[in-house]
């Protein structure tokens, strides 16, 4: 008996240990339990570093209550065992093993604890940044099997506990040259991209490319042939205003992979319309399957997602600084990983005066995979990697930034960015943009980041501070491994060799995919250059065509009389006689919102004033369409034209003549003179704006409101905005049969410019001599009509007038940022007898 009550005595002393273990065990499975949850929904870690390192604090803490509660124990048995006398030895061996109990138990929740943080912190798949971390710990070893040996690399670990990886080796070549196997192209060559733009997925071996202006997603096969498009343009389910980026995210299983057993590696396509600001998934296949609102306010470059969260670079502006965040959302909560700011200054040009940053401003270069976001650091060589709500890893090399003169700057501002629309717009130069907002002194070695298949880190950087120029790769565990000579930036991956890269095409200045192929089976890579004429089954394929000119056969829908005076000549329409007035009114600016838009300088507003009234009592005919190149190339043929433009790779047959001055244009019309006899001419400013009108009273001719697909500018919603002219009569005519007459091309005029409206003739008349006090009172700048592709949307209204700054041989032919301006024809119509 006594030995039965010793033995319970025991256990209520050491029994005082037994509900906090339990507490604390109860704490550590539910802390595995939140962390395991976020891991299987896919979700980035955040809070969860704090999570991990919680379960082994409740390990130590319940180690440690359990060492008391055994030295509890064993300070009572000493103290019974000195006053009870003689004691059993099983007594003895039985008290100690019940003292013991309380330390078993902390032990094993300690044990539970590291067994369930091990796998979770160093879980396979979770990203690059804990591969270099173990490079650290195992002093060096490479924890991702060989990389060839040591190639130069320093590893240490920072007061933070970051892994630093320091790579000195010098250039050298990596193993395998890219050889260019495709060009990415639609049937009609007409793809648009943007870095951010595109992805693939390796599995299915399919390219997705977004056509940020022709509303839709290309698809692409593994050898880069055009298999299909998704989507189309609209405001509905499954369709298009802007597709600006693209993404793959795991699909969940189930419905929301398009299939009811789908693989564990299915990935469903990821859409960012940046106009509708939408998200929508597609399946491999082709099928539309959601679509949600954008969870963040985007400003790009690219995102990445996966079930329940989303990371994009959102952006933040004061009076004069502005920030890119790259940040991480989930339901309740947002999550800064990486910030860059700038200084802005203020910009004055003629047509506009707003903040704006200088040349060569900073962006956030990120990238992000399984888990692992990698952005750059500054304006060198560094490159961090954020994983488990903190940076885990840094890769560098010694690599300086890039120091910035004033001839780089210049021609970085031609370069596809935020100033090429605006110089067309405002007709500045290069020189002019860089007086107005100044330059950085350095610029970013890095431009670009990438993660392959296998987990090797792609750094595209530039070599004269423009354009990319190498590319250098590292092993999952930072080991530099060489350097590809390419100037292309990687940007998706379908296997290991081969890689889709966005280029400069220094020809056009614009963005092209392209497939390119490493190591084996470059030697015989083929370039696909053909258009495709074979689609998969099962693929929802749109061709589509550049239209033509409305055929002669169709009528004119006001019934007015058409005609030809030869088969090489534009065609006419007759225009009736009648009033209107010329220019815009107070109310009309207000009524449109002109007054408030900060792109809309007080140069451009006095330019339409006053607004006069204007007789058109005489017949005239104006040419159904802009003069097009394969009008201005018959001439050339003929011997008419000395001139041959470029197309600044438009295309030409029926896309507008462009790169043509004034007098150029006037030596089409001497030539058109020559072989009908007719006077063929410029039309005159009021007689233009008096046909753009077509008896209507609105800004544009179907109302004030610009609408959505009526015309092409820099925010139509057509398929050319800001990246090319559409072929003529692809958009609906005015009331009079007239095409493009809003924005197309600008059409030079025969008026000479003045700044306004004052002493304009109301007959019709031009007005051909200079303003006042201009030397020797002759005529030096020509007068443009109607807005242009590249222009602002205010522009597309009949009343826009432009000039000042261009003489009477501007040709607007900036290979890099011109192709704005052209002109149509107009002939008077004799009285009859």
């Amino acid at each position: 008996m006594a030995m039965f009550d010793t033995l319970a005595s025991l256990f209520a002393q050491s029994g005082i240990v037994g509900p906090p273990l339990l507490v604390v065990l109860v704490l550590a499975l539910g802390q595995v339990g939140r962390v395991t949850h976020a891991r299987v929904r896919g979700r980035p870690e955040g809070r969860e570093h704090s999570r991990l390192g919680a379960i082994l604090v409740l390990g130590v803490v319940g180690a440690c209550i359990g060492l008391l509660g055994t030295l509890v124990g064993m300070w009572h048995t000493a103290g019974w065992f000195s006053t009870a006398g003689e004691v059993p030895v099983a007594l003895v061996w039985s008290s100690i093993r019940v003292a013991l109990t309380p330390s078993i138990i902390g032990f094993a929740i300690l044990s539970i604890a590291s067994v369930a943080w091990l796998p979770l912190h160093y879980r396979p798949g979770r990203g690059r940044a804990p591969t270099v971390l173990c490079l650290a710990v195992l002093g060096g070893t490479s924890c991702t099997g060989d990389t060839g040996g040591a190639l130069g690399t320093a590893a240490r670990r920072d007061s933070a506990g970051v892994v630093i990886v320091e790579n000195t080796a010098q250039d050298r070549p990596f193993a395998g040259q890219p050889v260019l196997v495709a060009d990415l192209k639609t049937p009609d060559d007409a793809l648009a991209v943007v870095p951010w733009g595109v992805t693939a997925d390796p599995r299915l071996q399919r390219v997705y490319a977004a056509d940020i202006s022709g509303q839709r997603v290309a698809a692409f096969d593994g050898e880069g042939r055009f298999v299909g498009q998704l989507g189309r343009a609209g405001d509905g389910p499954g369709e298009f205003r802007s597709p600006g980026a693209l993404a793959l995210s795991g699909c969940g299983g189930g419905a929301a992979c398009g299939s009811a057993s789908p693989r564990a590696d299915t990935a469903v396509l990821v859409v960012l319309d940046t106009r509708r600001a939408d998200l929508s998934r597609w399946s491999g296949d082709g099928r539309f399957l959601s679509e949600e609102r954008v969870p963040a306010d985007y400003w790009g470059p690219g995102f990445a997602i996966g079930p329940g969260w989303f990371a994009t670079v959102t952006s933040a502006s004061g009076e004069m600084r502005f920030e890119q965040h790259l940040e991480v959302s989930g339901p309740g909560e947002r999550e800064t990983l990486h910030t860059v700011a700038y200084e802005m200054v203020m910009m004055e040009l003629p047509c506009v005066t707003m903040p704006a940053p200088r040349i060569f401003a900073p962006d956030l270069v990120w990238t992000h995979a399984d888990g692992t976001f990698y952005y750059l650091d500054g304006p060198g060589y560094r490159i961090d990697a954020y994983a488990d709500g903190a940076v885990v890893a840094s890769l560098r090399r010694p690599l300086a930034p890039v120091a910035v003169t004033r001839e780089m700057a210049v021609a970085g501002a031609d370069l596809p960015g935020p100033y090429q629309g605006l110089m067309r717009q405002c007709n500045v130069t290069g020189e002019e943009l860089v007086r107005a907002v100044g330059h950085e002194d350095e610029l970013a070695v890095v431009v670009g980041l990438a993660v392959d298949p296998g987990g090797r880190l792609w750094v595209t950087r530039r070599g004269n501070g423009l354009m990319p120029q190498a590319i250098d790769v590292f092993a999952g565990d930072g080991e530099y491994l060489g350097t590809h000579d390419i100037s292309a930036l990687p940007v998706a991956f379908l296997s290991e060799s081969r890689f889709v890269g966005v280029r400069l095409d220094p020809s056009t200045g614009q963005a092209v995919a392209s497939l390119y192929e490493t190591g084996g089976g470059a030697e015989t890579a083929v370039v696909v250059t053909r258009r495709p004429s074979d689609s998969p089954s099962g693929t929802d394929v749109s061709f589509v065509e550049d239209p033509g000119p409305r055929p002669d056969t169709v009528p004119n829908p006001a019934g007015l009389r058409e005609f030809r005076d030869c088969p090489m000549c534009p065609l006419m329409i007759e225009l009736p006689r009648g009033r209107y007035l010329m220019g815009t009114s107070a109310e009309e600016e207000e009524r449109l919102g002109l007054i408030r838009n900060p792109k809309r300088t007080q140069h451009s507003r006095n330019a339409e004033r006053p607004r006069i009234e204007v007789a058109i009592d005489y017949a005239f005919a104006l040419g159904r369409y802009e003069v097009t190149f394969d009008e201005w190339d018959r001439c050339v043929d003929a011997g008419g034209c000395t001139y041959r433009p470029g197309d600044r790779g438009f295309g030409r047959g029926h896309r507008p003549v462009i790169h043509v001055s004034r007098r150029d244009a006037e030596e089409y019309l001497a030539w058109l003179r020559d072989v009908t006899g007719q006077p063929y001419r410029l039309p005159r400013s009021a007689e233009w704006e008096y046909a753009a009108r077509a008896g209507t009273t609105t800004a544009r001719w179907w109302g004030d409101e610009l609408g959505e697909g009526r015309a092409v500018c820099d925010a139509c919603g057509s398929r050319w905005d800001d990246r090319s002219t559409a072929p003529v009569g692809s958009f609906e005519p005015n009331p009079w049969g007239l095409y493009d007459m809003h924005s197309n091309v600008s059409e030079v005029v025969a008026d000479c410019w003045h700044d306004t409206y004052e002493g304009h003739p109301t007959d019709g008349s031009p007005r051909p001599e200079a303003p006042p006090g201009w030397p020797d009172g002759q005529c030096r700048r020509a007068t443009w009509r109607g807005g242009g592709w590249p222009f602002f949307a205010w522009t597309v209204r009949a009343a826009t007038r432009s000039g000042g700054n261009m003489s009477l041989d501007y040709r607007d032919d900036d290979p890099k940022a011109g192709g704005s301006h052209g002109f149509r024809v107009a002939i008077t119509i004799p009285e009859p007898g």
